[in-house]
């Protein structure tokens, strides 16, 4: 009878020990959640930038991917940002790559990662920039890029050898966004038109992070308030003003926008235009107003 008990307790030891590691197994999956996988694709693309191979990366794209960079206009689709990569692979001779994750948000379907990169050359030159990723999750738990976007923390001398032209040539067609949104966008048009920095910053959540276009990353809204301050110093005019969807994604407290603008512009003596590109997430604040709380701004080279 105790030799019954002993081997009862064994193995009732030995499902207990089973189960546990069964439910430790499960808990680590769970736990290799967005900074784990972001840290996996990140390596893809470092590999893929020094080795100057787009088959390196090819899967994290599809037929809904964005690419959105410095000085060029959005392009669209795997076919098209392949030939963007394979034109400045072709281009850079890259003798380090460096890529750090700075911030990351978690949603049901979409992961938003923001970071730094630095690129040293062959011939030492060094180049830092900023990026700005939107992950689409998929059942297996698998990442596709939903847009890429990333720019430079300083402007180019040559904006030139970052164009590649052969890639812009499918145009997104603006969309109606959501009411809300269309409504958010007018008040912060406005208030661009105005250049009044307080109120802009006011479009902005109290700890927003904003990848602005050829300068470093700002967070928070003291530091927004300041650099508003600083651009709105000039004494620019703005005569138009048209902001542009091409697409967006509702999320489970906001929505996070895929768009551009276009801008007509007057300074003493002088007239001009500026068009771009960029990401944002509007978040759902407790008073239930929508505010900007990630962005990245892009411009388009002339």
């Amino acid at each position: 009878m105790k030799i019954y008990i002993v081997l009862g307790l064994a193995l009732l030891t030995s499902l207990t020990c089973e189960n546990a590691k069964k439910k430790e197994n499960d808990e680590s999956k769970q736990v290799r959640t967005a900074e784990n996988l972001l840290q996996e694709y990140n390596q893809k693309i470092s590999i893929a930038t020094k080795t100057r191979s787009f088959e390196v990366i090819r899967d994290l794209y599809d037929k809904e991917s964005l690419l959105m960079t410095d000085y060029n206009p959005v392009i669209v689709n795997h076919n098209n940002i392949k030939i963007y990569y394979d034109t400045i692979f072709a281009r850079q001779n890259i003798k380090e790559y460096h890529r750090q994750t700075i911030d990351i948000l978690e949603f049901t379907n979409r992961i938003i990662e923001i970071g730094l990169f630095t690129k040293v050359f062959e011939n030492t030159e060094k180049l830092e920039g900023k990026y700005f990723n939107v992950w689409k999750k998929n059942a297996e738990g698998k990442l596709k890029l939903r847009a890429e976007s990333f720019g430079y923390l300083k402007p180019i001398e040559d904006p030139t050898v970052f164009l590649v032209p052969e890639a812009s040539t499918t145009v997104l067609n603006p969309i109606q966004a959501p009411r809300e949104l269309a409504a958010y966008s007018a008040l912060g048009k406005n208030n661009v038109i105005a250049r009044v920095p307080e109120k802009t910053v006011d479009s902005y959540t109290d700890d927003a992070i904003y990848l602005p276009f050829a300068d470093t990353i700002k967070t928070g809204k003291s530091v927004l308030l300041d650099h508003y301050k600083a651009y709105y110093h000039n004494p620019a005019k703005i005569d138009s003003l048209e902001l542009i969807t091409y697409a967006y994604d509702k999320v489970e407290n906001g929505y996070i926008k895929y768009g551009g603008f276009y801008v007509e512009w007057t300074v003493p003596g002088f007239s001009g235009s500026t068009a771009g590109n960029g990401v944002s997430y509007w978040r759902r604040e407790k008073d239930n107003s929508l505010r900007i709380h990630r962005q990245i701004g892009l411009h388009t080279y002339k």
